[in-house]
């Protein structure tokens, strides 16, 4: 028997051990398992789902394990996707710190921000959103406004943000901010993790003509940011910036994934998890 069909038994067996036979039927909008500080669960099962592909580091299946993921090579990867399909088994948990900001954050991160926030985005332990949108910068990321002033070993941050998904659930947010406006537009960026419970932030749900409310507006008024939440360096956020966009097209262009899926009514778009 060869590794990779060793591999297959292995994996087989452990699904059957530990996907419960609740989680192997379609799933529902109001199902979906989002993650988070505060997450809420449809069913005990699907907890205990979570719980178990996270330990095992199988939502993020190609990260490294030094890092909470999984560690399989593509070859084992594509063999994890096809018996998680054959069982018809639930996505454990949609994540856009799965789907977009690990894989930058294991670009452009430091060591220190690989340990800190890439093990808990794998167990679903925290819940990310993203801070492009501006109302006066329209589909042009490189002319927005909210400024951010340099202090040393922290940043202020000042403005506004709109369109923003589930920031009202989110515990951190990526965003976006002018560090330096004397240079041109694309060169003046530079790129942040903020933890959206910060004192100075303001969140405003969009009320939405089917009652939910997706959508938020994120005011930000003098809001701290220590310099070890920078993502890259100064200046370099058009950059980063532009790989988190390419990740999540990438994500959605995936036809499978390690128990992840993109929001969609039309039904379910698997993603794939990989490391860059």
């Amino acid at each position: 028997m060869s590794n990779i069909e060793e591999f297959r038994l292995e994996t087989r067996q452990w699904l059957e051990t530990h996907c419960p036979a609740s989680l192997r039927t379609p799933m529902s909008e109001r199902e979906v398992v989002w993650g988070g500080r505060n997450a809420t669960f449809p069913s005990d099962d699907a907890q205990r789902w979570l719980q178990a592909m996270g330990e095992r580091g199988w939502t993020a299946p190609t990260w490294p394990r030094r890092y909470g993921g999984g560690g399989l090579t593509a070859e084992q990867n594509a063999v994890l996707q096809e018996e998680l399909r054959r069982i018809k088994a639930r996505p454990p948990l949609y994540s856009f710190g799965l789907w977009m900001f690990g894989p930058v954050l294991l670009e452009f991160g430091s060591e220190e921000q690989k340990q800190r926030f890439l093990p808990p985005i794998v167990r679903g332990e925290t819940r990310w959103c993203q801070g492009y949108s501006e109302p006066g910068a329209g589909s042009d990321l490189a002319s927005l406004a909210t400024r951010c002033e340099d202090h040393g070993d922290h940043f202020l941050i000042n403005g506004q943000k709109i369109w923003t998904s589930g920031a009202h659930y989110s515990d951190y947010g990526c965003v976006v901010v002018r560090t330096d406006p004397n240079v041109p537009k694309h060169k003046g960026l530079s790129y942040f993790f903020v933890d959206m419970k910060s004192p100075g932030i303001e969140i405003t749900p969009i009320k939405q003509l089917t009652g939910e409310s997706d959508f938020n507006e994120v005011y930000f008024t003098d809001v701290r940011i220590p310099d070890s939440q920078r993502l890259g360096e100064v200046g370099q956020g058009w950059q980063v910036s532009l790989t988190t966009l390419m990740n999540e097209r990438a994500a959605i262009g995936a036809g499978s994934s390690g128990g992840s899926r993109s929001s969609s009514k039309g039904g379910t778009v698997y993603m794939q998890c990989g490391a860059r």
